[in-house]
C-alpha cells in the first residue's frame, strides 16, 4: 500500500508525525507513506482555515497541481486535518482519499461537514455527536461514504513505558493534573474545590486567564516543559471537553502515564475505556469532584484504575499501532 500522507498538523507535532512514519516505513513490509509537510513550501499560514483557501485560492494553485500529481503516484491519499484543501480539489484526486478529523461536535460545521462527500472515508477521532447520535451515524446522514474511528492515541517517545509500575504509582507527588483549554463552568468549579490543583492552560488568550483569574484567584500559564514527565508525576487527571466526544489527546495521554482518569463525555466513553475499570467517568461537575475526591482519597482503588487504564493505552492506542490498525482496515475491506 503506497500512501501520500498530505500533512497540515499542529507545528509542535510535525517532528512527532515525520518520526512516527519512518518508523513504520521501517518495519512494515506491506506499508510505504510519503510524508508531506506542505506547508512550509507554500508559505501559507499554519493554522489554515477553510474560508482562508477560498479567499486564497489563486495562491494554492501550485500546491493542488503537485497534490495531484504524487497522488497518481499512491494507492491512498490521507490528508490530515485542516483547510487547506477545498473539498472539490480533495473529490478530484484520482486514489482513495481518507480525511482526518479531530473535531468535536462543536466545530464539525467547518472541520468536517464541508469535506464529508469529497473524501472516500472520513476517519473521525471523536465518538458521539450528542447524546443520542454517534458522529459516524451523522457523518453517514449527511453525505459521508464511510467512516471510520481512528483515535488521537499517545506518542511512544513521548510517553515511554514505565518499567516498574508501582514503585512508579508510590512515587507520584501531584495530587491533581489538568493541562488544556480552560473550560468556563467546569475546570474554574473544580479548580476553587481542589485548591492545590496543578493547572495549565493550552490558550495564550488574555480573556481565558483574566476569567480564570476572576472566578479561581489564579494566573494560569502555559505549559512549556516534558508533558509525559509531568504526568508521571500526577496521581490523578481529569479530562474536559467542550460538550461531547471524547475526542482529545489527554484520553489517551493520561492513561499512557499511569494517571487516573476521571473522564466526561459518558455516551461515548465506553467506546475507548471500560468505565469504572480503566477510567471513572462523570456527567456534571459535581460527579467528577466526587470521582476525584473518591480516588484521591482510596489509594487501593486509585492503583486499580491506573493500573488498567495504563495497561489498555499501552495496548491499544500507541499512535503507530492505531495508524497501521486503521490503514489496513480501511485498504483490506
Amino acid at each position: 500500500m503506497r500512501v501520500l500522507y498530505v500533512y497540515a498538523g499542529l507545528k509542535w507535532w510535525w517532528d512527532y508525525k515525520k518520526r512516527l512514519v519512518e518508523s513504520i516505513n521501517a518495519t512494515e513490509k506491506d506499508i510505504s507513506i510519503e510524508f508531506w509537510n506542505w506547508i512550509p513550501e507554500y508559505d501559507v499560514p499554519n493554522d489554515l482555515t477553510l474560508h482562508w483557501s477560498y479567499q486564497n485560492h489563486d495562491k494554492l494553485l501550485p500546491f493542488y497541481t503537485e497534490l495531484r500529481k504524487r497522488a497518481k503516484l499512491a494507492d491512498v491519499t490521507l490528508i490530515s486535518p485542516g483547510g487547506g484543501i477545498l473539498p472539490e480539489v480533495m473529490a478530484d484526486l484520482p486514489n482513495l482519499v481518507i480525511y482526518q478529523t479531530t473535531d468535536d461536535p462543536d466545530s464539525s460545521e467547518t472541520c468536517s461537514f464541508p469535506f464529508l462527500e469529497a473524501a472516500d472515508v472520513i476517519a473521525h477521532a471523536g465518538v458521539n455527536f450528542d447524546s443520542k447520535r454517534r458522529l459516524s451515524d451523522v457523518f453517514l446522514q449527511r453525505g459521508a461514504k464511510r467512516c471510520i474511528f481512528w483515535p488521537i492515541g499517545f506518542y511512544e517517545e513521548q510517553f515511554p513505558e514505565i518499567g516498574d509500575f508501582d514503585a512508579q504509582f508510590h512515587q507520584r507527588d501531584i495530587d491533581l493534573i489538568y493541562v488544556g483549554h480552560i473550560k468556563r463552568g467546569k475546570l474554574d468549579k473544580i479548580m476553587n474545590h481542589f485548591r492545590d490543583m496543578t493547572v495549565y492552560s493550552r490558550s495564550l488568550k488574555l480573556k481565558h486567564k483574566l476569567y480564570a483569574l476572576v472566578k479561581t484567584g489564579r494566573w494560569i500559564r502555559p505549559f512549556t516543559g516534558d508533558l509525559g514527565e509531568l504526568y508521571r508525576r500526577s496521581k490523578v487527571g481529569v479530562n474536559i471537553h467542550f460538550t461531547y466526544g471524547p475526542c482529545n489527546g489527554r484520553c489517551y495521554q493520561l492513561n499512557a502515564a499511569g494517571v487516573a482518569q476521571v473522564i466526561d463525555c459518558p455516551e461515548g466513553v465506553g467506546e475507548i475505556y471500560v468505565p469504572g475499570q480503566e477510567v471513572l467517568v462523570y456527567r456534571d461537575v459535581d460527579e467528577a469532584v466526587q470521582q476525584i475526591d473518591l480516588l484521591l482519597s482510596d489509594e487501593s482503588l486509585r492503583y486499580r484504575i491506573s493500573k488498567a487504564g495504563y495497561e489498555r493505552a499501552r495496548r491499544d492506542y500507541e499512535a503507530q499501532k492505531i495508524f497501521v490498525r486503521v490503514l489496513n482496515a480501511i485498504h483490506n475491506q
